[in-house]
């Protein structure tokens, strides 16, 4: 909000990024560090071996998050050549409402994410786990296509205005980057599962994968039909990817409850 101001007052964006910058030191100062220490219990000493087990408990999450944002951010790459700088424009237009999909989900399932994870390690407490994980995919089905209504409605429009730009031509492929936002959002949140099942690692594979899919496609489209091949390339690769991490979801998920299955039949059995 204080970068939005100064920069409509102003007009200087350097000037508006050096105070938003302070603005985002202060609230680290006056909100974030008390709340830390108001909020959470006192951790113990730090040792030198938990600090190197927690990198290696979390590279795996590292690097699935750093593929995943080579994929996100493949057409455009691939642009830059073929392409004149005004498609990185109107892609970046296009791409935003689906990232608006994804930040108004995670909002909703992160508070969530430690109670799934009581849930996922009770077995008694699995169908709260299920309830969650359906209200969760739920909401983004109804945020996605509240976006589709609003963007063709009044959206659209308003984007045309605020950027000086026709982008009734790009109707069709507005809508093709907001059910890639929502393919995204699912994608998220599915992953974030994963986390709290505690098999973080089982994923990398799915993101290499679609990483290369992501460069072979991407090449061929957008040298083939241009902007269009951009934004179809986004929602092909975010479409595998989630259909990969659905499989492998599903896959942890039968194993887990096999297990917790014969661990509860085996003392019944053996009497």
């Amino acid at each position: 909000i204080v970068f939005s101001i100064v920069l409509f007052i102003t007009r200087n964006l350097g000037f508006s990024c050096i105070v938003m910058a302070i603005v985002a030191a202060a609230s680290l100062i006056v909100l974030t560090i008390p709340l830390a220490y108001m909020e959470t219990p006192k951790s113990r000493r730090w040792e030198t071996k938990s600090i190197v087990n927690l990198f290696k408990r979390c590279f795996p999450v590292f690097v699935a998050l750093f593929l995943y944002c080579l994929i996100d951010n493949m057409p455009k790459f691939m642009m830059e050549g073929p392409l004149s700088y005004d498609n990185q424009l109107y892609f970046n237009v296009l791409y935003f409402p689906a990232q608006g999909i994804l930040l108004t989900a995670s909002l909703l399932y992160k508070p969530l994410l430690l109670r799934l994870a009581a849930a996922w390690d009770n077995p008694d407490d699995h169908r709260t786990f299920n309830i969650i994980m359906a209200a969760v995919f739920g909401a983004i089905i109804v945020i996605t296509v509240a976006n589709l209504i609003i963007m063709g409605w009044i959206g659209i429009p308003i984007m045309s205005w605020l950027y000086s730009t026709d982008f009734e031509q790009f109707r069709m492929l507005m809508y093709l980057m907001i059910i890639a936002g929502g393919v995204t959002a699912a994608i998220d949140f599915i992953y974030q599962l994963i986390t709290v099942q505690r098999r973080q690692n089982s994923v990398v594979k799915l993101y290499l994968i679609t990483f290369a899919f992501s460069l072979i496609v991407s090449f061929a489209l957008i040298n083939s039909i241009g902007l269009m091949g951009a934004v179809i390339t986004y929602l092909a690769e975010m479409c595998l990817l989630l259909v990969l991490i659905v499989l492998q979801f599903a896959n942890i998920s039968v194993h887990t409850r096999r297990r917790s299955t014969k661990r509860l039949e085996g003392p019944s059995s053996r009497f």
